[in-house]
């Protein structure tokens, strides 16, 4: 059995299933068989260096996105121009979230429009100045200035819990999917 311990954390792999846990509250785990060890693979290598010089290379991202499941209850919306536009996020990070809008809006904002963006999860709730970074199809992927600090990646803690909660979830359903 490998066991690794990284902060808080605990990693402990006995050949077949993968668990890792809190050291603070051992009661707060997941555990991830064979098949879903493979998600986690994948999820490491978005951690991989980009090389930016090559034309085909994927998106740069400061944080791991986490999807956003529908029934996770999640409210957004943009704030423009005296106008509430409310949108469907599909995934968000420590730095940004990716919106989808409705078809008739599509054409909205423009990349490095600034906006803002208020969203909402259960309990908590934050609204944060974004700047359009990115336009795809009918969605948009929003950067939150405000994350960064001294280059280093600061969340607000209203959107740390809410990115963390969302994360804990999405990895909830896949080992129940």
């Amino acid at each position: 059995m490998a066991e690794i311990q990284l902060r808080d954390i605990q990693l402990t792999y006995d050949g077949d299933t993968l668990t890792i846990s809190s050291l603070k509250d051992p009661q707060m785990s997941v555990s991830l068989d064979p098949g879903t060890v493979e998600d986690l693979v994948e999820f490491v290598h978005l951690f991989a260096p980009v090389d930016e010089d090559k034309p085909d290379a994927p998106n740069r991202r400061e944080a791991f996105r986490v999807p956003v499941c529908e029934e996770s209850g999640m409210k957004s919306m943009i704030i423009t121009k005296g106008k509430q536009l409310k949108v469907r996020p599909t995934n968000i990070s420590m730095t940004g979230v990716f919106i989808e809008v409705p078809k008739e809006t599509a054409d909205e904002f423009q990349v490095d429009d600034q906006v803002e963006v208020a969203m909402a999860l259960e309990k908590w709730q934050v609204t944060l100045d974004a700047i359009v970074r990115r336009k795809q199809d009918h969605g948009y992927g929003l950067f939150f200035p405000a994350t960064i600090k001294e280059e280093h990646v600061e969340p607000p803690p209203i959107l740390r819990r809410i990115v963390m909660d969302l994360q804990r979830r999405w990895m909830l359903h896949r080992n129940h999917a």
